[in-house]
């Protein structure tokens, strides 16, 4: 195999209890799940966090929410990303799916539709505090709680609204919490009282527990990684995923020799080089060209020149001792060493979340 994810289910259940235990014992939480698990593996994922009482689960759309009903997965499944036009209704109430409401079409149509099975669908009432997105308008919500009313076929469940930059503690955060109380009142003085309120995201674990209510909802952290790497002193939790290949050639250029794509870095001596079968179609980003680095025998060594399609290139001059088939870690610990999908976000100019699920199918997963 060109590249193998090891996946530590050890670690991940490790994370999730330590956050478990960070919040009052009457906070639910819902681990996220979204993305086939941020890149590693939805079912397998939810499996293991079942099996350790998770409350909720949390996917974008029914496709997701359909794969874990169709592995056995029970626990309660919140559909993050709504009712899409063109998602029927009934399967939400075959797979027990609960989606999020945030638009008055979307309400309609739940008004319009006759139910023959005598089923009754949970929904969570989205509320926009800010973030700009997705939601009802504060001002919107004493006719959401009217619309409702008129639907027996619909139980909600819920009522949650989405910070705007959890990773920071500031009064625009603060202020989204004092609308979403805002936005919970009016819904309780008009006869609708959700069971579940919910706001908080991984950053808002540290950054704001006024905002726990009566569940969390946490993503990255769950996988190690976090909103902003400052975070990491405040939340310990340890990379779950593994990103490993091997050197598959070894050689040796004299000084001045280019080398990859476009010729972006030159020898400057005689220099050892490790040609190693990972590239962007894996997931592996192409802006840690000249940038980033890997380990192989718990020394870290610069990659150089592109990184191609399925190639990049790691100058090994310093380890005389390396040699063909030799494990180069892309992401993870190699003994003492680590290298976090935090770290290489911040090299590659982008965030965690997207190192993580941008790793390829192609890229073979293992369970731990």
């Amino acid at each position: 195999m060109r590249a193998v994810a090891y996946i530590d289910l050890g670690i991940l259940e490790e994370n999730y209890k330590t956050i478990r235990a960070g919040v009052p014992h009457n906070v639910k939480v819902l681990c996220v799940v979204k993305a086939d698990a941020y890149g590693h593996g939805a079912v397998q994922v939810s499996r293991r966090l079942e099996e350790n009482g998770v409350d909720y689960l949390g996917v974008a759309n029914i496709e997701e929410g359909m794969e874990l009903r169709k592995a056995g997965i029970r626990s309660p499944i919140l559909v993050m990303g709504g009712m899409l036009p063109w998602d029927m209704e009934e399967p939400f109430y075959e797979y027990d799916l609960e989606p999020v409401i945030y638009d008055a079409g979307m309400m309609e149509r739940l008004k319009g539709k006759s139910f023959r099975s005598g089923k009754t669908m949970k929904v969570h009432i989205k509320v926009d505090t800010g973030m700009g997105r997705l939601g009802f308008r504060p001002e919107e919500v004493p006719h959401v709680v009217r619309a409702m009313k008129e639907m027996p076929h619909i139980e909600i469940e819920g009522c949650m609204s989405h910070f705007s930059s959890s990773e920071v503690r500031d009064e625009y955060g603060l202020n989204q919490i004092r609308i979403f109380e805002k936005s919970l009142r009016a819904m309780r003085e008009g006869g609708v009282a959700p069971k579940i309120a919910h706001m908080a995201n991984s950053g808002a674990i540290t950054n704001y527990p006024e905002g726990y209510f009566d569940m969390i909802r946490v993503g990255i952290s769950l996988y190690g990684s976090h909103p902003a790497r400052e975070l990491a002193e405040k939340l310990h939790v340890r990379q779950v995923m593994r990103l490993v290949s091997k050197v598959a050639l070894i050689r040796e250029f004299p000084p001045g020799s280019p080398l990859s794509y476009g010729r972006t870095f030159t020898t400057t001596g005689r220099t050892r080089i490790a040609c190693i079968p990972v590239g962007y179609a894996d997931g592996y980003p192409r802006a840690l060209s000249n940038r980033g680095s890997v380990l192989i025998k718990e020394k870290r060594c610069n990659i150089v020149g592109r990184i191609c399609m399925d190639w990049f290139l790691a100058d090994i001059t310093d380890l005389p001792n390396a040699a063909a088939g030799d494990e180069a870690v892309l992401l993870g610990h190699d003994g003492t060493s680590t290298i976090t999908a935090d770290e290489i976000a911040e090299c590659a100019g982008t965030i965690p979340y997207e190192i993580l699920c941008k790793i390829s199918k192609r890229v073979t997963r293992v369970y731990v």
